[in-house]
């Protein structure tokens, strides 16, 4: 009994605490990077193809929507913006 409560205790923290990671491309389908999210505290880290960090950010909600801000590895903002919540048609 304790042994399965303990497994279902590990499966749920690992469950929580996975990170989705999202390849980005450029316009020619050349593969530029990746992003990391983790949902759990809206934190994201970008890197490039090999696995340098280029700068983090935050994801937040608003009443509008989500927000994202990113910065570079000195702290330089280098963008913002809120994504509408209506999906696009």
């Amino acid at each position: 009994m304790i042994k399965a409560l303990t497994l279902g205790l590990t499966c749920f923290f690992v469950a929580q605490s996975q990170e989705i990671r999202i390849d980005t491309f450029d316009t020619r389908s050349n593969r530029t990077g990746y992003i990391v999210v983790n949902p759990n505290t809206g934190r994201l880290d970008q890197f490039d193809t090999r696995g340098n960090r280029l700068g983090y950010g935050t994801t937040t909600t608003t009443p509008y929507g989500p927000r994202i801000d990113t910065f570079t590895n000195n702290g330089t903002r280098t963008g913002s913006g809120t994504l509408p919540t209506t999906p696009r048609r």
